[in-house]
C-alpha cells in the first residue's frame, strides 16, 4: 500500500451551513456525479453512491465515483489485479489487515497491491468520496470478505485521530480551540467546522471570544470565509439555544485609547509582539506598496489586535492556523511563525498545532509548515 497527495489545495469549496448529519447527498459538494444510491448493499454499511467516470470500454481502465455517508464503509476485501482510490472530497478512511488506519484528504492516492485484504469509507462525521480505478481489468476481481464491525471502525478511527493527543497537551484545551476554529475557518471548511465551534465553547471561551476569533481571520482569508464562519457560528448558538444551552456571552472589548494616531499605535504592537524595532528602515512591500503597509499598521496591529478578548498569544496561534487552512502562503506564515517564537510560544507547541492541522485538515496543510518551522528553529 502506498498514500501519496496528488494535489494542492484541490477542495476549497464552501459548505452548507447544516450539519453534516442533516446534510443529503445531492447536497455534498464534489467534483464528480453522486450516481445511483445501492445500499443497502451487504458489501457495504452504512449509505453509498456509486457512478461510472469511464465511457470507452476500449481504454480498459474502469472508473467509479463512489460516495460514503458519515460512518459508511465497505467490508474488507482484496482486489486480485489491484486497485487505485483517489480521494476527491471530504475526510475519509482506509485500512490494511494488521496495518493502522489512515485519514484521507482531498488528493490523496492509495495504492493497492493485488490480493491485500483492506477497507475504506467514510469518517464517521464527514461525507467521502473517491474515485476507485480498476487496475488490471483483465484478470480483476473482488474478494469480500467479512463486514468491519462497530468496534472494528471505532477503534481504526479513534486510533487515527488520537495519535498525537498527549503530544498536543502542550496547547491548552482553548488554545486547541482556537487552533481548530481558525484554521476550518482559513479552508472554508464550514462542514467540520460547526463542531469545532461547539468544541470551542466546551472549552470555556465565551460567543464573544469564538467571535473574535472569527473576524480576526477575515485579516487573512477574507471577508467571504470570516462571515461565513460567523453565520455557522450564529446557527450553531441558536440551535444549542434551543435544546437549552446557555453559553456566556462575554464581556466586549475594552475601549482603546485614542490619544495617539492608529498608525502610531499599530505601529507599535507590531514591534512590540515582532521585536523589530519600530525604527527599523522600510523594505520590501512597505517601500514597494506603501499604502499597504499602512492599512497593516492602521487596521490590522490596531485594529483589530489592540482588541483585548484575545492575548497576541492567542491572536498569532489563530493566524498561523488561519494562514495553514488558506494554503501556499508560507512567507507569511513563516513570519507569523517567528512571532510566535519571540511571544514566547514553543517549537514544541508550534508543533501541536501542526498536529491539529494534520489531523482535521491533512498532510497537504500541515507538512509545507513543518518545513518552515524547521528553518525558523535551526536559525535560533
Amino acid at each position: 500500500m502506498k498514500i501519496r497527495n496528488l494535489f494542492f489545495m484541490a477542495m476549497l469549496s464552501v459548505l452548507s451551513v447544516s450539519g453534516i448529519h442533516a446534510q443529503t447527498a445531492e447536497a455534498f459538494r464534489q467534483p464528480y456525479p453522486l450516481g445511483e444510491k445501492i445500499s443497502p448493499n451487504p458489501n457495504f454499511t452504512g449509505e453509498v453512491w456509486l457512478a461510472p467516470l469511464s465511457e470507452h470500454r476500449e481504454l480498459n481502465v474502469p472508473m467509479f465515483n463512489v460516495t460514503f455517508a458519515p460512518g459508511c464503509r465497505n467490508s474488507w476485501h482484496s482486489h486480485k489485479g489491484g486497485q487505485l482510490l483517489i480521494a476527491t472530497a471530504g475526510i475519509g478512511y482506509y485500512q490494511e489487515k494488521g496495518q493502522p488506519a489512515h485519514r484521507l484528504f482531498p488528493g490523496d492516492i492509495v495504492e493497492i497491491a493485488p490480493d491485500v485484504e483492506h477497507w475504506h469509507g467514510a469518517a464517521s462525521d464527514s461525507w467521502f468520496a473517491h474515485i476507485a480505478i480498476t487496475t488490471n481489468p483483465q484478470n480483476n476481481a473482488a474478494v469480500w470478505l467479512s463486514p468491519v464491525s462497530d468496534e472494528q471502525y471505532h477503534e481504526a478511527t479513534t486510533e487515527a485521530e488520537s495519535r498525537y493527543a498527549e503530544a498536543n497537551k502542550v496547547l491548552t484545551a482553548r488554545e486547541r480551540a482556537i487552533v481548530a476554529v481558525a484554521s476550518y475557518t482559513g479552508k472554508g471548511d464550514l462542514e467540520h467546522l460547526e463542531p469545532a465551534l461547539v468544541g470551542a465553547l466546551e472549552a470555556g471561551m465565551t460567543i464573544n471570544e469564538i467571535n473574535e476569533v472569527l473576524v480576526h481571520s477575515y485579516a487573512y482569508c477574507g471577508f467571504p470565509r470570516s462571515l461565513r464562519a460567523i453565520q455557522t457560528f450564529m446557527q450553531v448558538v441558536n440551535e444549542r439555544k434551543a435544546k437549552g444551552f446557555d453559553d456566556p456571552v462575554g464581556r466586549e472589548a475594552t475601549a482603546i485609547d485614542g490619544s495617539r494616531s492608529r498608525y502610531e499605535r499599530g505601529r507599535d504592537v507590531l514591534a512590540e509582539i515582532s521585536g523589530i524595532s519600530a525604527d527599523a528602515p522600510k523594505a520590501g512591500y512597505a517601500v514597494f506598496a506603501p499604502t499597504i503597509e499602512r492599512f497593516l499598521k492602521e487596521h490590522l496591529f490596531a485594529d483589530i489586535f489592540e482588541r483585548d478578548l484575545l492575548t497576541y498569544r492567542e491572536r498569532e496561534l489563530a493566524t498561523v492556523s488561519v494562514l495553514a487552512g488558506v494554503g501556499g502562503v508560507e512567507p507569511m506564515a513563516s513570519g507569523h511563525m517567528a512571532i510566535c517564537l519571540h511571544l514566547g510560544i514553543t517549537a514544541e507547541q508550534l508543533s501541536a498545532l501542526l498536529n491539529i492541522m494534520e489531523t482535521n485538515l491533512g498532510k497537504t496543510y500541515s507538512d509545507p509548515l513543518r518545513g518552515v518551522l524547521n528553518q525558523l528553529t535551526e536559525k535560533r
